[in-house]
């Protein structure tokens, strides 16, 4: 099997193909330190709702205008990204947005198995993980848009606890007196992103799995034997099968294969500080949007959605904004000096859907889109393709997920 793309997508199915007998040989692009996957917030949150909500338009013209904003969109002339907006819009409607929670609820429970069972088979490899994930939130909207997600996710079946402020500090006295709130989700689980695929290339190379670093792919073709990629530099990959899971890179892929993925590149940053006292527990800030996660021995502050299209720009104005953000409900970050930042980008749907299934050329699938719930939903991914391609069943809430052909 040829898989095109290294990140968590990748080397999770990567993984699953080998457990089931299956050859497999990755090609990535690189580099590492660019890779969506290994600089996102580290948090996986089963039913997790998708950014295009009913909340969203009242309040788009707002965030756009607003410095502290997660969302940016710097002005550029895009028909793609137009087009993109105007789906973005419809995918808005309560009616859409119920059926994406649908989808993403069962496809997280999904996940969260496969997760377990992948954990167990990385051993003493996997990195440490920390149990539970906290929507926090320091104004009423917020927590009246919590308590709305909140009973969703009890709705599919995840476990929640509310806690008002003081009960969060008490557990938890990192957290400001801002913070009048929060709602933990007991299923949830934070750890670090760059070491999880650390660990997965290690068992895949264990396992007989081959990697080629580096490879900016050229052609790719397929003849009687199976697919063939190859790099600009000459080098040569091949498999009977084809993964597509190159992230925002996977639209012009797969387009001569007969799929027209319309996605953008929504980038996001991360910045780490020390800390005195860290939280203990992994959160999202819910007004700000901002992934505080302690890591090693500092906190993650990751987020930020800003589609300015496919380049690696940082923007300091970004990470000022992280830091800001979460200042007002952990205050020593106010006096912390970052050690660390990085921006990525991250593969987005108009509605908020992974792609995830067949191509129609033979023997190919894709696999793109997850935004920013690749960590969250790789294991169900690679049980889908990987059962797809063994004709194993498909659960019918995956075919909202299916690649659209042209």
């Amino acid at each position: 099997m040829l898989i095109v793309g290294g990140g968590v997508i990748g080397l999770t199915v990567a993984h699953a193909a080998l457990t089931r007998g299956l050859g497999v040989e990755v090609v990535d692009a690189g580099p590492d330190r660019c890779s969506a996957s290994r600089g996102n917030a580290g948090q996986v949150a089963p039913g997790h709702p998708p950014v295009p909500s009913p909340s969203v338009p009242p309040r788009a013209l707002q965030m756009l205008l607003d410095p502290r904003s997660p969302l940016s969109i710097p002005p550029r002339p895009s028909l793609p990204l137009l087009r993109w907006l105007l789906a973005f819009r419809a995918a808005c409607r309560p009616s859409a947005y119920e059926r994406s929670m649908r989808v993403l609820g069962a496809f997280g429970v999904l996940s969260r198995d496969c997760l377990d069972r992948l954990v167990s088979d990385l051993g003493s490899a996997a990195p440490g993980m920390a149990a539970g994930v906290a929507d926090i939130w320091n104004t009423p909207r917020g927590e009246a848009e919590a308590e709305a997600e909140t009973a969703w996710m009890q709705r599919l079946g995840f476990a929640t606890e509310h806690l008002d402020g003081a009960a969060l500090r008490r557990q938890d006295p990192a957290w400001g007196p801002g913070v009048r709130g929060a709602c933990v989700h007991a299923d949830g689980l934070s750890f670090d992103p760059a070491a999880f695929c650390d660990a997965l290339r290690l068992c895949i190379s264990d396992a007989g799995g081959r990697f080629r670093s580096r490879f900016k792919m050229k052609t790719l073709r397929r003849d009687s034997t199976g697919w063939t990629a190859r790099a600009a530099s000459g080098a040569v990959a091949s498999g009977q099968r084809l993964i597509v899971a190159a992230g925002v890179w996977s639209a012009p892929i797969v387009a001569p294969l007969g799929v027209n993925l319309r996605i953008q590149a929504a980038k996001g940053y991360h910045v780490h500080v020390t800390l005195p006292t860290r939280p203990r527990m992994a959160g999202v800030l819910r007004e700000r949007k901002i992934a505080v996660t302690p890591l090693g021995t500092g906190v993650r502050l990751a987020g930020t959605l800003e589609l300015s299209g496919i380049n690696h720009r940082l923007v300091p104005h970004r990470i000022e904004q992280l830091t800001r953000g979460a200042a007002e409900f952990l205050p020593q970050v106010g006096a912390a000096t970052p050690t660390d930042h990085w921006c990525g980008l991250r593969p987005c749907t108009a509605n908020g859907l992974p792609v995830v299934g067949r191509l129609p050329a033979r023997d190919a699938w894709v696999a793109t889109g997850h935004g920013m719930m690749g960590l969250t939903l790789a294991a169900g991914t690679a049980e889908l393709l990987v059962s797809d391609m063994l004709g194993g069943p498909i659960p019918p809430w995956a075919q909202d997920l299916r690649p659209l052909s042209r």
